[in-house]
């Protein structure tokens, strides 16, 4: 009995995802692992097997009856829903606002993903990165991106010629990468890096390292070092002091951008009876945050805690100092 046009594309994606499984997992799975996973009984799954095998010249192999791919040898095939494909898009639109600059490496990237993306989702992705190729390019960013984010893979330690915001002058620093973050708010990427003139953690504008130099040395990233833990209570990108609750209040007048988007992972908030909107955070009091504060002008009022109530008020009262001269 020949199967129905269903079945077959069941049994297609069921490939994809063993085939994609595997290449994801260099220790492998056994038959029942894989039936669990694929919902379907054991003797489907051999069936699966012998056909990636045989039709698709997939190079499998049992060992101690764990089922490997050679990924040395192929990558997995790629398919994407509408959904996945809509990322995709999305993600090269939120890079155009990001990067404000044009990135040869973004755009072979985007061009790769956009050329099996459905139609019009393809022509977008197009039509956004021949906008980006009018924007200007810097070839020392991009230098020296690519060379921190060599060493960040192969971990080895980078000399830096770095200047602070509010240095004269740059200095030379020896850094071992330990992350790499992008930060909307300020169009620039970070490194992580244990510094070795500070002997600790810290955080480097790349946009602000003059020259770099990668070495020989090597180096170890601790074993329990998560960027996303570390950067969770953060605001921004800036990772200082300790994490407290502040507690702000705004206005009815745009309670309902407050309560419609996501700010911060750790927002919590509270409807008043009059419109108001409480919002309570578990951040850093950290520059970053202040200035989102006061962009909200008279629309927000910081009830805790009390030494950001105290900033606010001051940067308030010198704004209104400039704008009352004459």
């Amino acid at each position: 009995m020949n199967d129905s046009m269903e079945d077959r594309l069941r049994k297609t994606e069921r490939l994809i995802r063993i085939w994609t499984l595997l290449h994801n997992n260099p220790a492998g799975y056994t038959v029942v692992e894989l039936a669990e996973k694929m919902e379907v009984n054991i003797r489907t799954i051999y069936r699966d097997l012998d056909a990636l095998q045989s039709d698709l010249h997939v190079p499998l192999w049992n060992e101690h009856k764990r089922w490997k791919l050679d990924y040395s040898q192929m990558l997995p095939p790629v398919r994407f829903t509408l959904p996945e494909a809509l990322n995709i898009f999305l993600a090269v639109r939120l890079m155009l606002g990001y990067n404000r600059r044009y990135d040869p490496n973004t755009d072979a990237t985007f061009s790769k993903l956009g050329s099996i993306l459905p139609q019009p989702l393809r022509e977008q992705v197009q039509k956004t990165l021949d906008w980006m190729r009018w924007l200007p390019r810097n070839e020392r960013y991009l230098r020296i991106l690519s060379c921190l984010a060599e060493a960040w893979v192969e971990q080895h330690r980078v000399i830096i010629t770095y200047r602070a915001y509010d240095a004269e002058k740059a200095i030379n620093r020896t850094i071992e990468p330990y992350f790499i973050e992008p930060a909307a708010s300020g169009h620039a990427s970070y490194v992580l890096a244990y510094c070795h003139h500070a002997g600790a953690l810290r955080i480097f504008e790349v946009e602000r390292i003059e020259a770099i130099e990668l070495t020989t040395d090597t180096y170890t990233i601790p074993a329990d070092f998560d960027a996303n833990k570390y950067f969770s209570a953060a605001w921004g990108i800036v990772v200082e002091g300790e994490e407290q609750t502040v507690k702000l209040k705004f206005s009815p007048e745009i309670a309902r951008l407050m309560e419609e988007t996501i700010w911060h992972p750790s927002q919590m908030l509270e409807k008043l009876a009059d419109g108001s909107v409480i919002m309570m955070l578990k951040v850093f009091y950290t520059y970053e945050l202040v200035t989102w504060i006061l962009g909200w002008g008279e629309k927000v009022e910081v009830l805790e805690p009390a030494e950001l109530r105290k900033e606010v008020l001051q940067m308030a009262k010198a704004m209104v100092k400039i704008y009352q001269k004459k």
